[in-house]
C-alpha cells in the first residue's frame, strides 16, 4: 500500500461508502443494512447470506451465512476460508482425505483440510455458566498474517473473517488510533478485492439483490 507523506483526515463514515461504491463498480449489489448500524452492507449472494461491517478506522468483518445448514460444503468452505488468509482465488487443491464418514464435525473438517494447507487451525470453545452450555468453532490463522487477521467457521457452515487495516493505514507511525488514515480509497479498494475474491469462489457469484 501507497503511504502519502501527508496525513489525510478521514470523515466519519467517509469508507464505507468507498466500499459501496467499489463492490459496485465490481458487478456485486452492496447496499446499508435496514434498521441497522451506518457501518453494516448488506451483500447480494445467491448462496446464501452475506453481510460487510467497515469501520471508520479500517477493521472489517465478513460474515457469510449459507442458505441452511445442509447447503454448508466443508470443502468450498475451506476453499473460501483459504481465499480470505492468503489472497490466492480458489479453487484449491483437496489436501485432506478426511470426509463426513469419519463421523467428525463440520466445523472439523474445514479445520482438518486448513491444517494441510499449511494455515494455522484453533479450536475456541465458549462456556456459558448460567445455562451450562457450550458452543465451540474454529479459528483460522495464516502464518506471519497478524492476530488481527483470522476467519472463524462454525458447525452449521457460518463464517466470519475479520482483519484491521490501521496497522498498514496508519498516516502516523506510533500514533494513537484516531481518525488518521494514508489514504481511504487505498484500504477501500484492499477490503473490495478481498470480498470480490471471496464472493467468487460461491455459486452464481452471490450477484443479485441484496436482501
Amino acid at each position: 500500500m501507497n503511504t502519502p507523506s501527508a496525513a489525510v483526515r478521514t470523515a466519519p463514515g467517509e469508507l464505507l461508502p468507498l466500499v459501496m461504491a467499489g463492490m459496485s463498480q465490481a458487478g456485486f449489489d452492496a447496499r446499508p443494512c435496514e434498521h441497522e448500524e451506518s457501518e453494516r452492507l448488506a451483500i447480494a449472494c445467491a448462496a446464501g447470506s452475506c453481510t460487510l461491517t467497515v469501520s471508520d478506522h479500517g477493521h472489517a468483518v465478513w460474515d457469510y451465512y449459507p442458505g441452511s445448514p445442509g447447503d454448508a460444503d466443508p470443502h468450498l468452505t475451506a476453499d473460501m476460508a483459504t481465499t480470505l488468509l492468503t489472497g490466492r482465488p480458489g479453487p484449491h487443491p483437496r489436501l485432506s482425505r478426511r470426509n463426513r464418514r469419519g463421523g467428525i464435525s463440520f466445523r472439523g473438517l474445514v479445520g482438518i483440510e486448513l491444517k494441510a494447507r499449511g494455515l494455522t487451525v484453533e479450536l475456541a470453545v465458549y462456556t456459558d455458566e448460567d445455562t451450562f452450555d457450550a458452543f465451540a468453532e474454529i479459528v483460522a490463522t495464516a502464518p506471519g498474517a497478524g492476530d488481527e487477521t483470522m476467519v472463524c467457521v462454525t458447525d452449521d457452515g457460518c463464517l466470519t473473517w475479520t482483519r484491521s487495516y490501521w496497522p498498514e493505514a496508519a498516516a502516523v507511525p506510533g500514533s494513537e488510533p484516531s481518525d488518521l488514515m494514508a489514504d481511504p480509497a487505498d484500504v477501500a479498494a484492499a477490503i473490495v478485492v478481498t470480498v470480490t475474491r471471496v464472493l467468487s469462489c460461491l455459486p452464481a457469484n452471490g450477484q443479485g439483490h441484496a436482501a
